[in-house]
C-alpha cells in the first residue's frame, strides 16, 4: 500500500534530532549533490548504509545503478541526491539518500518529488527509525535552495522487490544449474555453449557481443539509443569493478544466439537485459 506524504514548506526548521537519546542530541546536515558530485567517501557511506537498513532491492539502489541512471535517464529534469547524515555524539553518519526532481524554473510549479529510474520501483533508502527526523531536515535543507517548493515523498513497502521488465534470480532447490546438462535434439546441427563472464577484464567485450545480438534480434534495440547503451557500456563497468556483473553468452556452431546480462550476485541477483534468436538447449558451459 502506497503510503503518500506531502509537505508545503513555509518556516519549517530541521529536527534538532528524534532518536529517543535526550542525553546526546542528533544534529543533521542534508548534501544535496548531483550524480556527478558524489564522491568517493560518500559511495562508501552510501553502501554502509544500504547494509543497515536491510534494502529490499539493494541492486537498484546501489550508487552503481542509481548515479549512472540519473546522469543518463534525467530526460531533461534536474536531478539532485540528498544525502542526510546525523550527528549524535561527534561522529557523522550517513542516514538517508533520497534521489529528488526538482521543479523545472518556469513550469514546474515548485513541486519537489522522489525520483525513480525507469522501470524500476527502488525507494528512497532512510534508516530505520530516522524517518520524521529525515523528512524535516530535508524539507528544511530545500527550503534553502528552493524558497517555494512543495515536497512529495512515497513511501514504497518493503517487500516490493520487482519492477516491469525486470525480474530478480532467486536460486532453486535441487541440483545447482553450473550442474546441469542438457539433452541434445537428435537433429540438432551442433552443440550449444553457455560462457558466463564476470572476469573484469573480459565483460566489456561481452556486453558488446549482447549489445549486437540485441540489435539484430530486438524489435527496439539498446543500440538505438544513445543514452541507453551509454548507461548499459557504464552500469556493467562499475558492477565489473566488485564483480558483480555477469554477461552469458549461449553460441551454437561459434556464433551468439543468446546473450543476458545479470547484476549481483546470488539470491539477490537481477536478470537486467536478455536477447535471443530463438529458444537454446544448453550442453555445455564455461565460467570466466
Amino acid at each position: 500500500m502506497r503510503q503518500p506524504f506531502t509537505v508545503i514548506a513555509g518556516g519549517v526548521t530541521a529536527a534538532a534530532g528524534r532518536t529517543g537519546d535526550a542525553a546526546a542530541p542528533v544534529t543533521w546536515r542534508v548534501d544535496l549533490r548531483t550524480a556527478s558530485a558524489v564522491g568517493a567517501g560518500e559511495i562508501s557511506a552510501w553502501r554502509a548504509l544500504l547494509v543497515r537498513a536491510g534494502v529490499a532491492d539493494p541492486i537498484h539502489a546501489d550508487p552503481d545503478y542509481l548515479l549512472p541512471a540519473a546522469e543518463h535517464q534525467a530526460g531533461g529534469r534536474e536531478l539532485v541526491f540528498a544525502l542526510a547524515w546525523a550527528d549524535g555524539s561527534g561522529h557523522e553518519r550517513l542516514e538517508a539518500v533520497v534521489p529528488l526532481a526538482l521543479p523545472h524554473s518556469l513550469w514546474g510549479r515548485g513541486r519537489i518529488v522522489v525520483w525513480q529510474p525507469f522501470g524500476t520501483a527502488v525507494a528512497p533508502t532512510i534508516a530505520s527509525g530516522h524517518e520524521a527526523a529525515v523528512r524535516e531536515a530535508l524539507v528544511a535543507r530545500l527550503g534553502e535552495a528552493r524558497p517555494r517548493f512543495a515536497l512529495d515523498l512515497v513511501t514504497e513497502p518493503t517487500s516490493r522487490t520487482t519492477a516491469p521488465r525486470l525480474r530478480a534470480v532467486a536460486p532453486r532447490g535441487g541440483i545447482p544449474t553450473h550442474s546441469l546438462v542438457g539433452v541434445r535434439p537428435v537433429h540438432a546441427p551442433s552443440a550449444t555453449t553457455i560462457e558466463r563472464i564476470s572476469d573484469p577484464q573480459r565483460v566489456p567485450e561481452a556486453v558488446e557481443a549482447f549489445l549486437a545480438l540485441d540489435a539484430e534480434v530486438s524489435a527496439a534495440p539498446i543500440l538505438g539509443d544513445p543514452s541507453a547503451v551509454a548507461m548499459v557500456r557504464r552500469v556493467t563497468r562499475l558492477f565489473a569493478q566488485r564483480r558483480q556483473v555477469t554477461v552469458a553468452l549461449t553460441r551454437r556452431a561459434g556464433a551468439v544466439v543468446a546473450a543476458s546480462v545479470t547484476l549481483g550476485n546470488g539470491a539477490q541477483a537481477v536478470l537486467w537485459h536478455h536477447a535471443a534468436r530463438e529458444p537454446v538447449v544448453p550442453r555445455v558451459e564455461r565460467s570466466a
